[in-house]
């Protein structure tokens, strides 16, 4: 993406609402602060105790009935929690892992069975049908919606009353429902990431280490795309700060900066001599050996034991290693 949407994404964490237009009258979306979010908990409770007193059941419930009437495999149940712990386990694996190539084969694996997982517990979703919580979070999430609506950029007077807002057409309601999810897809963690480490902010980011001096307001205050972006930068300006030798090529990309950082936390000492073969490191491709602070260009294992009669002994791996013997 071009550097000027990364400005004028942070610009909008920075105002702290989204202008935009509902047919010909401005609207203006405020972002969402710690306080605004006990309102989501009140309305969800509101409805979701609405939807019990009508005898709508909670998705617990349904599960349970589920099961019991042989509507839904309990065997599929199982897997869904089975996945849901793989997948846990397998992204905080993933931090760890030395190399890079590695790291992405385990984000492959990720993808997969999240895409299992996902499917899964819709087909179970098709089964249990309406609950009482898909009540609860529809009607608070149009309910916070309207909350959020504001005439004027001051954020002083709200766009619709609740009889005007529950008057709406089913299109109005469709389209501020959709402009509100492109401002949480727009300032996703990943893309205020991505924002922070972008060269026009580099000079913010070791302000990012008091937000009340980088907002001049309190934390209270703040919207949560307002803290990511403190949150994030200071996070990335510490990396910046206590990691060594961070390649060139990573340094604006998030998701290899972090992983990169998390392991040479994991491994203090660096495995690969300069005038080391960058293949002794079992499964380092060259790009491996490069953000290592190895030399790229290293021989495989396989073709150096084939010039040694099919095997390696240890003072041959040593030797490949860099180290004197």
């Amino acid at each position: 993406m071009k550097e000027e949407f990364y400005i004028s994404l942070i610009g909008e964490a920075f105002d702290g609402y989204t202008e935009n237009c509902l047919g010909d009258r401005a609207v203006y979306i405020k972002h969402v602060n710690i306080r605004d979010q006990r309102y989501l908990h009140k309305y969800y409770e509101k409805y979701k105790n609405k939807a019990l007193s009508k005898g709508v059941e909670t998705e617990e419930d349904r599960i349970k009935y589920v099961l019991k009437e042989d509507l839904w495999d309990e065997k599929d149940d199982m897997k869904i929690q089975s996945l849901d712990l793989e997948i846990t386990n397998l992204k905080r694996t993933v931090n760890q892992l030395l190399l890079g190539s590695q790291r992405e084969q385990y984000r492959e694996t990720i993808n997969e069975k999240t895409q299992e997982l996902i499917s899964l517990k819709l087909k179970r979703k098709e089964v249990i049908g309406k609950t009482a919580e898909d009540y609860a979070t529809a009607r608070s999430g149009d309910e916070l919606l309207r909350f959020l609506l504001f005439k004027n950029k001051e954020l002083t007077e709200h766009l619709f009353t609740e009889e005007e807002f529950d008057d709406l057409e089913g299109w109005e309601i469709s389209a501020l429902t959709e402009m509100h999810s492109d401002i949480q897809r727009r300032l996703g963690d990943e893309t205020i990431q991505k924002a922070v480490l972008r060269p026009f902010f580099s000079m913010y980011l070791s302000l990012c280490e008091d937000a009340y001096g980088f907002y001049q307001k309190p934390i209270t205050e703040l919207t949560i795309y307002q803290l990511r972006v403190v949150l994030f930068g200071k996070m990335f300006f510490n990396i910046f700060q206590f990691t060594d030798d961070i390649p060139d090529n990573i340094r604006d990309d998030p998701e290899k900066l972090l992983a990169y950082s998390e392991s040479k936390r994991n491994n203090s000492s660096n495995p690969i001599r300069d005038d080391a073969a960058g293949s002794v490191v079992f499964g380092a491709t060259d790009q491996d050996v490069k953000e290592l602070g190895g030399t790229s260009g290293g021989v495989s294992l396989s073709e150096e034991a084939k010039k040694h009669g099919g095997t390696l002994d240890m003072e041959q791996m040593m030797r490949l290693a860099g180290h004197d013997v």
